[in-house]
């Protein structure tokens, strides 16, 4: 039997067979089908070539119902897997037949997608996750809806200019449809001053921008109408307002690179340095304990030194935890940097902890404005923490269990979460997992090498489903959202 088929067909296939991937960074060659999960990344120098092949170009996106991420395909093929995605001109498609299948079998099947021009994708396992907005939420359920809905209003939705998927607990589609605008009317009813921390260049084709990172509005300013102040580490700038603009869901001010040079030479900016100028570690925990010395509680056996009772995790998250948000601005660059901008601008003829300790006391504004941004980089990772923690406790089903608050030696130090019957755990999410070979690939958040604790006796992971523990010892953190252990797990189901 003989089949005629078309040259669009025989490219295809040919392409599917013959497909071949030169590294654009080293050089390297390999056939696609050689790439493994993850084929446009080069297993030589680990670069990601799909930057280079597919940004720009039209994808089918969908939730990988095995390895809880997005899957990209372009043309029939998944060309990555990613924890966030960003695409432009999307068109939201349910294929009828498999949602019909998915009603009559309750089972699931692939057949939700997001189609659009791949703008920009963070690669699975993603360590910097954008944050999800609050708004323009789209969802779909395949019980409940012939098509992706808003989630607030349940309105069906086809079409949007442009989307963001983030991949967080709760596995929804984020629509945005923001414009990036001018930043006064972006910010109507706002202050057109902000402070920042860090300036980024970005050059990707026609997009050639600064971006002024962390991005804080001032809530007082002098700044005439129609104009934006910028003061940050790197130097300070006022601009047209026409000419700044904001991307609200990386939360970053951005300036096209011809016009800040046009009006700022690169001779004329400088790096300034909080550190030079004496706020770390050290010298930011001697001032809030000289800010709040009634709150502030010496290490004994059980605690180390920190501030308790004042802005604490409780007030936050509802319940009696007295732990102070306070402790965690010692080791943040954010806060540093934010603090030092205050800091040039008073220019305080005083010493540097004594300014902090009544910056921290006596400007609850300004100190609002760090708690604020501190929580908004800790949040997440404590409710996460915390829901771990319980769904391990739920399944271990111990009596003889100790749990260890924030503050404590054997938490802040000895890296210990709980210990039960006298072993001690810490505990991370567990995203996935496979094992092949005597290796262990766990997919998490936040991990890091806790051989050195020597407290440590077991790493579990954990989720609502299943734990599994290893030994802590014999392996490899190749990211902190993944790591490889070399020995089976022990399974909880």
């Amino acid at each position: 039997m003989k089949f005629r088929i078309t040259e669009q067909q025989a490219k295809r296939l040919f392409d599917k067979v013959d497909d071949k991937v030169t590294c654009s960074e080293c050089g390297w060659k390999w056939s696609l089908s050689d790439g493994g999960d993850d084929p446009y990344v080069c297993h030589e120098c680990g670069h990601d070539n799909a930057k280079n092949e597919f940004i720009g170009k039209r994808v089918m996106v969908y939730y990988n119902l095995h390895k809880h991420t997005f899957s990209v395909t372009y043309k029939s093929k998944v060309i990555l897997h990613a924890d966030y995605v960003k695409l432009g001109d999307v068109e939201f498609r349910v294929r009828k037949g498999g949602k019909e299948r998915v009603r009559t079998e309750m089972a699931k099947n692939v057949h939700a997608f997001v189609i659009g021009k791949l703008l920009d994708y963070c690669q699975y396992p993603c360590e910097d996750i954008p944050q999800e907005p609050n708004s323009n939420i789209v969802t779909y359920n395949p019980y409940k809806y012939d098509s992706f809905v808003y989630k607030d209003s349940e309105q069906p939705v086809y079409k949007a200019k442009e989307v963001d998927m983030v991949n967080l607990r709760n596995k929804l589609f984020v629509i945005s449809e923001v414009r990036k605008i001018g930043i006064t009317e972006q910010f109507e009813g706002r202050p057109n001053s902000f402070t920042y921390t860090t300036i980024g260049k970005f050059e990707k084709g026609k997009t050639k921008r600064y971006y002024f990172n962390n991005p804080l509005p001032v809530p007082s300013s002098d700044t005439p109408n129609n104009l934006v102040s910028i003061k940050g580490g790197n130097g300070n700038f006022i601009f047209d307002e026409k000419d700044v603009y904001f991307d609200p869901i990386k939360n970053k001010l951005s300036v096209e690179i011809s016009t800040f040079n046009e009006k700022y030479p690169p001779s004329s900016t400088k790096t300034n340095s909080a550190a030079n100028a004496g706020i770390t570690s050290n010298s930011v925990k001697k001032a809030l304990e000289l800010a709040f010395p009634e709150n502030w509680h010496s290490e004994d056996q059980i605690f180390t030194p920190g501030v308790r009772d004042i802005y604490t995790i409780g007030e936050r998250l509802g319940d009696d935890e007295t732990w102070s948000v306070l402790n965690y601005f010692d080791t943040k660059d954010e806060i540093h940097s934010l603090i030092y901008l205050k800091y040039i601008e008073e220019n305080p003829d005083m010493d540097i902890v004594e300014w902090m300790a009544d910056l921290f006391k006596n400007n609850k504004e300004y100190t609002k404005l760090l708690l604020d941004r501190q929580w908004k980089s800790i949040e997440s990772g404590l409710k996460l923490e915390r829901e771990t923690v319980n769904n391990f406790l739920n399944k271990i089903g111990s009596d003889d269990v100790t749990y260890y608050p924030h503050g404590s030696k054997m938490d802040r130090w000895g890296g210990v979460d709980v210990t039960i019957d006298g072993v001690n755990y810490q505990i991370k999410p567990l995203k996935s997992f496979s094992t092949e070979e005597g290796l262990t690939i766990v997919n998490t958040y936040g991990m890091r090498d806790y051989t050195s604790k020597n407290k440590v006796d077991k790493i579990a992971f954990a989720n609502n489903n299943e734990i599994i523990v290893f030994d802590n010892k014999d392996y490899d953190v190749l990211s902190k959202g993944r790591v490889v252990f070399k020995q089976e797990p022990k399974i909880i189901r």
